[in-house]
């Protein structure tokens, strides 16, 4: 039987309280998590819509890579990296949420994890932590949105850090050429992707979530400004390759 508004809002506010018990809340996740690794295995994906199949496929001859992973949430959980790590890639993941930041430092000990937020520039504004946690926002008026669709309730709010992207994107390519991006953060996306300086930063391959067509046609301008080639939409993901500059 599906659910209607009503008992999705019941069903998280449920979550909701049980989140704010620990030792029944740790438990639970600490099962789904192992079910949620086993399943991914299983079914050779770890993201939402097989992205992760897209992009091994990719970059299917090289062995070894260097990925950022911006609004990483779970370590494997819809995560658009997790199998370029199982594959021997490494990089750096930005997580804001102390939980989930946790569980990447215990599950990714190959990668380094930035526990910030980020933004077109750098301050500290309001981070909205929902239930699902995937759906957590710096946007208020995003945040609104879910709850008003019952698509999650606020868990809390508290003021964060944001990093600038573009020093997130330096501080990430001192260890290693970028050679994929991930971006997942819920309504600043297209933003962020604004103020990237495509001059200076050239990852291979960019994933980006984009949640309607206003949003998807942003994209695709931004990116045949900064000679990217959208490849293919999966979900609500674009995958977006760099053009090679011709002599």
């Amino acid at each position: 039987m599906a659910f209607g508004l009503e008992e999705t809002v019941f069903s998280l506010d449920l979550m909701n309280r049980v989140r704010r018990s620990p030792p029944l809340y740790n438990a639970g996740v600490a099962v789904r998590d192992i079910a949620s690794l086993l399943t991914g295995i299983r079914n050779g994906t770890f993201s939402q819509h097989g992205e992760d199949r897209y992009i091994a496929h990719y970059f299917e001859k090289r062995d070894k890579g260097f990925y950022l992973d911006i609004g990483a949430s779970h370590p494997f959980r819809i995560s658009n990296t997790y199998s370029l790590y199982r594959a021997g890639w490494h990089g750096v993941t930005v997580e804001p949420i102390p939980r989930l930041a946790k569980l990447h430092r215990r599950w990714r000990t190959r990668d380094e994890l930035l526990p910030v937020a980020v933004g077109a520039t750098n301050g500290t504004v309001d981070f909205f932590e929902m239930t699902p946690s995937v759906l957590s926002t710096l946007d208020h008026a995003v945040a609104d949105r879910y709850i008003a669709e019952g698509k999650a309730v606020l868990y809390r709010r508290y003021p964060i850090e944001v990093v600038a992207v573009n020093d997130v994107f330096e501080y990430a390519a001192a260890s290693a050429p970028i050679d994929f991006v991930s971006i997942d953060i819920e309504g600043l996306d297209v933003s962020v992707l604004a103020a990237v300086d495509f001059v200076r930063f050239r990852p291979e391959l960019i994933c980006i979530e984009v949640n309607d067509a206003a949003v998807r046609q942003a994209a695709m301008e931004l990116f045949a400004r900064a000679r990217y080639k959208m490849l293919d939409q999966l979900g609500c993901n674009l995958l977006a390759a760099r053009i090679e500059a011709t002599s």
